[in-house]
């Protein structure tokens, strides 16, 4: 999932080219943990292919997702896109001005991962629908040019723009004054690169298992992705 507070700062006039320079400075800071998540993603999917052991247990956690039906889905990735990064937060600085005046944007985050993670469980469902159950190479190509190159790009501009509302420290009409900045290329191409070298060959893995548990696995990479996220804004909002 992408995330709109990696973000180049917003008074800056930055051209086409200087976002995209954003993101490919982020990429190459943040390769080693994006090739390492991916891996650890890929050893999951083949023990899955080879464990008896590890089936069974991911038959009992798609059964608690089955159970906790939408609710399970929102309270999972609000957990790991809002809560972990506010933990990893805590570990990186446990000064207590870092988090006076934290308590609504933690809020606010929870509140938008629940709907990422409610949307993002209506597209694999959506997915398996229009595209098939099965995992063919077929299949999954569709699904992750689907998920990455019609799905994303629109959903990385929408949480931009819900994004500007606690940038803008929850001020309706400087959020509305923000909408009328060139801020789509400065801020969506910034995060667009990472996310599609993060995500596409998660996806691909992702789409690889079977359909009741490609959830599960975006769950964790969703922490993964989010952890990175803290780090990269963190040291934008440190170096602004």
């Amino acid at each position: 999932m992408p995330d709109p507070k990696l973000v180049v700062p917003a008074g800056a006039a930055t051209p086409r080219w200087s976002a995209l320079s954003a993101g490919r400075a982020a990429l190459r800071r943040f390769w080693r943990p994006f090739l390492l998540i991916q891996a650890a993603a890929l050893v999951l999917a083949i023990a899955y292919r080879f464990s008896d052991a590890f089936r069974a247990a991911c038959a009992v956690a798609a059964g608690w997702k089955q159970a906790g039906g939408v609710w399970f889905s929102m309270g999972s990735t609000a957990l790991a896109g809002g809560v972990v990064p506010e933990l990893a937060r805590l570990l990186a600085d446990r000064s207590r001005t870092r988090w006076q005046g934290r308590g609504r944007d933690i809020v606010f985050n929870l509140i938008v991962f629940a709907l990422d993670g409610l949307i993002v469980d209506w597209l694999y469902r959506g997915e398996a629908r229009l595209f098939g159950a099965q995992a063919s190479p077929g299949t999954v190509v569709a699904k992750v040019a689907f998920d990455q190159f019609v799905f994303t790009p629109p959903w990385t501009v929408l949480l931009t723009l819900i994004y500007l509302w606690p940038q803008r420290r929850y001020r309706l009409g400087a959020t509305l004054g923000a909408l009328a900045q060139p801020f789509l290329w400065r801020r969506v191409l910034a995060i667009l690169i990472p996310n599609w070298c993060f995500w596409i060959p998660m996806v691909s893995i992702i789409y690889a298992l079977p359909v009741p548990l490609q959830f599960l696995m975006f769950i964790p990479a969703l922490g993964a992705w989010s952890l990175i996220l803290v780090f990269i804004a963190s040291e934008r909002d440190d170096a602004a």
